[in-house]
């Protein structure tokens, strides 16, 4: 059984896919995952709409929505973040934020101490420490391959890890687990006194920016 006594609707964009889950009072659950680099934002609603409808509710049945605050990367976490506002407005729906590390670490079934890193397509990665109790407890940092040491590591980005010579117990998870992501956002919701919240993203760093190689136009304006 659920402890929440609606249905709940849980996604996440801020990995390399969509993934999308309804969780109902009684229990049962209803998801639908998708691997992608790309078209999130286009994949996302009907993602949704299908979940829901194989729910078998409406969208005015919804109690919660759950989504991930990051880090992750910058393009999805708007896309996801921006839908949960969307329908939190228009639905008149609280929103609950989850930590993708905490989705990240309970996906990968770690139940003890370990390391969540997380790709972040530069040169160093985003990893948070977790203790036997299964709560952080070293605030998230941008470490390079050589300052990693964990025994026991989780994340989607084992691939690089083991190509820069880094040495763990892998378990490699590419996107969460969406079922497990709305069990978190319940028990979040319900610690925090269900007090309704606006979702706002968790960025490691800023997006990437760079100048245009090309020259901007000059207009003389001594000629009108």
């Amino acid at each position: 059984m659920s402890n929440f006594d609606k249905p709940v609707l849980a996604f996440d964009t801020a990995f390399g896919g969509c993934v999308v889950a309804v969780l109902l009072p009684n229990g049962k659950n209803f998801s639908k995952v998708m691997e992608t680099d790309r078209a999130q934002a286009a994949m996302l609603m009907p993602m949704i709409v299908e979940v829901v409808g194989e729910a078998g509710i409406e969208f005015s049945d919804v109690g919660l929505i759950v989504t991930t605050l990051g880090p992750g990367s910058f393009t999805g976490l708007r896309i996801s973040l921006s839908a949960a506002r969307a329908m939190s407005l228009s639905l008149n729906i609280s929103v609950q934020g989850v930590s993708t590390f905490e989705a990240m670490y309970h996906s990968c079934g770690m139940a003890g101490d370990g390391m969540v890193v997380i790709e972040s397509k530069r040169t160093d990665f985003y990893c948070q420490n977790f203790g036997l109790d299964g709560k952080p407890f070293a605030p998230p940092r941008c470490l390079m391959a050589g300052e990693i040491t964990a025994e026991r590591i989780c994340g989607d980005a084992k691939v690089r890890l083991v190509a820069e010579g880094v040495r763990a117990d892998y378990i490699d998870r590419k996107l969460p687990d969406p079922v497990i992501l709305a069990r978190l956002g319940v028990k979040n919701f319900i610690k925090n006194g269900k007090k309704p919240e606006k979702p706002t993203p968790f960025y490691m760093r800023g997006a990437d920016v760079s100048i245009s190689p090309k020259s901007n136009r000059e207009i003389d304006l001594t000629s009108y």
